[in-house]
């Protein structure tokens, strides 16, 4: 039997240009709301072609059906997770643009939560290398990375795509009530108020080198 692709990465790999938008915003408490988008509209010519095709590269394309019955799925098991509420999850399958929002009362909650909802419909990803740790927060110190893709085995990109992905952008926004001190990446950038730090890069740059969106942002404990 054919090994299926697991259905969020088949979106991710076979779209050539991509635009994640990664958005956390933290309340004086430590809970808080996070957003994850990803728009595929640049590809979805490419993705409705190889949706049509039955396997490629020997693994079986998942249906569309499929990949809506996965995503419905992840949603009903993450309102389950514990410290997690108001799960919304938006889905265009004409343009491929894929929206989630929740609210956690930790980051603790936040990552178990993300963690179990994944390993809930699939368990191709799942190996002893692969880290949901993700993300600290200590109500002074924020520490943030991006997980290593290497450790996903996912299927090289092909040359021609790799101009296209570096078109494509990922952003990191994250926002605290308190005021932002300090953080440590250099491309990040403080918004006008103090109260977020963004940092954009290349699809491309990030795939390559996943620690290219690694930050830790020092905030005041102060509440103003």
């Amino acid at each position: 039997m054919r090994k299926t692709i697991p259905f969020f990465l088949f979106l991710i790999i076979f779209s050539s240009c991509i635009e994640i938008l990664d958005d956390i915003k933290f309340n004086f408490d430590g809970s808080g709301t996070f957003r994850y988008t990803v728009n595929l509209s640049s590809s979805q010519v490419k993705l409705n072609s190889i949706l049509a095709l039955d396997s490629l590269d020997g693994k079986k394309v998942p249906s569309l059906p499929e990949i809506q019955e996965k995503i419905e799925s992840f949603g009903m098991k993450l309102s389950e997770e514990e410290g997690i509420s108001n799960v919304h999850i938006d889905t265009n399958y004409t343009q491929f643009i894929f929206k989630i929002q929740c609210d956690f009362s930790n980051v603790s909650n936040l990552q178990r939560g993300i963690e179990n909802a994944i390993q809930s419909i699939t368990t191709d990803l799942i190996n002893e290398n692969l880290s949901y740790d993700w993300i600290t927060y200590d109500s002074r110190v924020m520490i943030r990375t991006v997980p290593n893709f290497e450790s996903w085995s996912l299927p090289k990109i092909k040359t021609e795509d790799s101009e296209l992905l570096k078109k494509g952008n990922y952003t990191s926004i994250t926002r605290f009530e308190n005021l932002v001190n300090a953080f440590e990446n250099t491309d990040a950038k403080l918004s006008k108020n103090k109260h977020a730090v963004m940092l954009r890069k290349s699809a491309f740059d990030v795939f390559n080198d996943h620690t290219a969106m690694d930050n830790i942002i020092y905030v005041d404990s102060t509440k103003y």
